[in-house]
């Protein structure tokens, strides 16, 4: 097994509706996210189905606690693996087949792609105990046997745990689209576990039935990049997450409430909206970079909520189908533009203007990459304005490769001296150039040109009786990553894992 000193994840249970059991823990365990409805019908997966498409011929793999063998409720269990030291691939627990169902039942309580193959893969035990070391033998095994798409309704506070992170990528790399639970610690920012908090992972949130982020759903930024940087905008998209209905372990249905469910909420819509394209050409489109331009492009965004609760929004099934009707690769910012006076989607960039002699803002733009699994970008980004004095000064950070199918652009926004005694609005954009090996039959590379609008208020440099300072490297501080503590429950404790930063902590 592999021994990481770092690694103290909590498990909670399931609950259904509002029960909660108890709590266990151990080092180097992940967790389920159940705080756990038929769901399908409220994203009009009827159209589809009526168009013929039920997600056959696709493989998903459901990382878990098992699956009952010839379950009533689905059509293609085509494998079923024990990863874990107990011998048994059925699910003792209920959450491995409720996850399942939601993506593939074709029961009472029906999921979205009821002809999708399913593959389960048994991580945890009748205890809910699982180690890093079991899910890098089960990642191996679903890259070998070609699955498409994986659902991990599991995480954790330590993105510091690299090789669990680290075959995460490969995967990625090798065309899965993995999707994941945020986590269930809302509604405290910076509470993000991985692998959900991953550049090419899909992230997803919850919200309830009135269209409202559950309280329970974990927020961003992601805490990779702090003290000394800032984080990235997740969720990816929010799916229904509380009393959603599901499969139970023999049959029948019941409702469970968490983030675990809205995952493969998400799943199953991108498993049947891959079984919309021809098969032929179907994973020439297809990767989790342009699965996540499809979801991220078709979302609604929700009119009462910041963009590190709900991130690009609520998922719109049917309008991400037309979006992928019309899909050629491409490479994309997310978020697609920054205006920073867009309150309050864009809190906390939008909280106060800037001004000369203010802390620049830095904004962590994720690229998402759908030309190729690698990329570089060709030059330097450009800041263009179009205005007679340049008030904002803008410089940038970023890789020098882009992989797998993503990578991120660091923006550094200062407004100028020349702005001390100016008020007004700055807008302009940034232009940025990626080329990526060609494609299948293809010769040349292939490449794209990325424009970002920005649009920032500026005002006359207030006094400084007026201007609070934000000391953010003498206060509390400990190591980066995660800091283990004993009573995992207690999250208002100054060390805590939600990161030594003002937007987070």
């Amino acid at each position: 097994t592999f021994s990481h000193s770092g690694r103290f994840i909590k498990f909670p249970e399931v609950v259904e509706v509002t029960e909660n059991l108890n709590l266990t823990y151990s080092t180097l365990r992940r967790r389920l996210h159940d705080d756990a409805t038929s769901i399908s019908d409220r994203f009009n997966a009827q159209y589809l189905w009526d168009k013929g498409y039920t997600g056959s011929g696709i493989r998903v793999g459901v990382f878990d606690t098992g699956l009952k063998e010839n379950h009533p409720h689905f059509r293609n269990i085509v494998e079923r693996t024990d990863w874990t030291d107990e011998n048994t691939k059925d699910d003792a627990l209920g959450h491995g087949t409720f996850v399942a169902g939601v993506i593939a039942s074709h029961g009472e309580c029906k999921g979205f792609a009821s002809d999708a193959d399913i593959y389960s893969f048994r991580v945890f035990t009748s205890n809910k105990v699982s180690y890093t070391s079991w899910f890098l033998e089960a990642f191996n095994y679903a890259i070998h046997i070609e699955i498409n798409i994986l659902n991990l309704s599991i995480g954790g506070p330590d993105f510091m745990d690299e090789p669990f992170v680290e075959k995460v990528w490969e995967m990625s790399a090798n065309n899965i689209i993995v999707v994941s639970a945020i986590g269930n610690d809302g509604p405290l920012f910076g509470t993000l576990n991985n692998p959900a908090d991953q550049l090419d992972v899909i992230g997803v949130g919850g919200i309830d039935f009135k269209d409202q982020v559950a309280s329970f759903s974990s927020r961003g930024m992601t805490t990779w990049e702090l003290p000394y940087g800032y984080g990235r905008v997740k969720p990816d998209i929010l799916a229904y997450g509380q009393s959603v209905v599901g499969s139970t372990i023999f049959g029948g249905c019941r409702t469970l409430s968490g983030t675990s469910v809205a995952s493969p909420v998400v799943a199953g819509a991108i498993t049947l909206l891959a079984s919309t394209l021809p098969p032929e050409s179907r994973w020439k489109k297809l990767n989790p970079a342009s699965m996540k331009q499809v979801l991220v492009e078709g979302a609604r965004r929700l009119p009462n909520s910041y963009i590190f609760e709900q991130g690009f929004g609520k998922l719109d099934l049917l309008e991400s189908y037309q979006i992928l009707k019309e899909y050629e690769p491409r490479a994309s910012f997310i978020p697609a533009t920054l205006d920073l006076t867009d309150c309050p989607y864009m809190w906390p960039y939008c909280s106060q203007p800037m001004y000369h002699g203010s802390m620049p803002i830095i904004i962590n733009v994720t690229i998402l990459n759908g030309l190729g699994v690698t990329g570089e970008i060709v030059g330097e980004p450009k800041w263009i304005t179009s205005q007679e004095e340049n008030y904002l000064e803008v410089s940038f950070s970023y890789p020098s490769i882009l992989w797998p199918w993503t990578g991120f652009l660091g923006i550094y926004l200062k407004v100028s001296t020349k702005a001390s005694k100016w008020q007004g609005v700055v807008e302009g954009y940034v232009e940025l150039q990626i080329k990526s090996p060609p494609g299948p039959g293809e010769t040349s590379f292939r490449s794209a040109n990325l424009i970002l609008p920005i649009k920032v208020e500026v005002i006359k440099t207030p006094p400084r009786a007026k201007r609070v300072l934000w000391d953010q490297y003498h206060n509390l501080r400990y190591p980066s990553g995660y800091f283990p503590r004993d009573a995992l429950w207690v999250k208002n404790e100054p060390f805590d894992w939600n990161g030594d930063h003002l937007h987070t902590n």
